[in-house]
């Protein structure tokens, strides 16, 4: 009868004699026991496993930081000197030499007296090629820090000044033209009442 065949269409036929094996159950359990391999280093056989090392904050904190700082000097070493000039290097005017021979040429003035000859002692040195210059104390420009005033004083004939031979001593106001020989030269102050390099001192 129909009710009473069992069901067999679909099921899996098995030979005469054989045995069934039940059915096995895979559990949720066992594809968590199973070790995760992939990805990991793999080691050969007896070779010792260094554990990784975690840097902690402390030792990073403990390095030094050497980026960005500024190089220390070595010891022994000294940091660049300032020159300070003398008062006899200070420049307190000039003689510019615009006619005869030297043309060109500036000597600078300094405190105290700027002697002029042709000789290599005279402070301002005309050697270049006026025999009318004699060698030494031809004439002499003069500047004090007190006065803060220029004076031209002649020591030897032949030294003119606007067209007007010297005899004695003489104020310099600037600018004016001081002729030697055939060698012209043209006066230049830096100093003077409305500037001294003394004043702040």
């Amino acid at each position: 009868e129909p009710g009473s065949r069992p069901r067999t269409e679909g099921m899996p036929t098995t030979a005469p004699g054989s045995s069934i094996e039940p059915t096995r159950r895979i559990t949720r359990s066992e594809p968590s026991s199973r070790s995760r391999t992939e990805g990991m280093p793999t080691t050969t056989p007896g070779s010792p496993i260094e554990p990784t090392r975690r840097i902690t904050r402390s030792e990073a904190s403990s390095r030094p930081r050497t980026e960005g700082m500024p190089t220390a000097i070595p010891v022994g070493t000294t940091s660049p000197t300032t020159t300070t000039n003398t008062l006899s290097d200070l420049v307190v005017g000039w003689l510019v030499v615009i006619a005869g021979p030297g043309r060109g040429a500036v000597l600078p003035l300094g405190y105290g007296v700027n002697d002029i000859g042709r000789g290599a002692g005279a402070r301002l040195c005309l050697n270049f090629g006026d025999e009318a210059i004699v060698s030494e104390n031809q004439a002499a420009i003069i500047y004090t820090m007190r006065s803060r005033r220029f004076y031209l004083q002649s020591a030897a004939t032949g030294t003119w000044l606007d067209g007007h031979m010297i005899r004695e001593s003489v104020e310099l106001q600037g600018n004016e033209t001081l002729q030697i020989g055939q060698t012209r030269l043209r006066f230049v102050p830096l100093c003077g009442p409305g500037f001294d390099w003394c004043a702040d001192h």
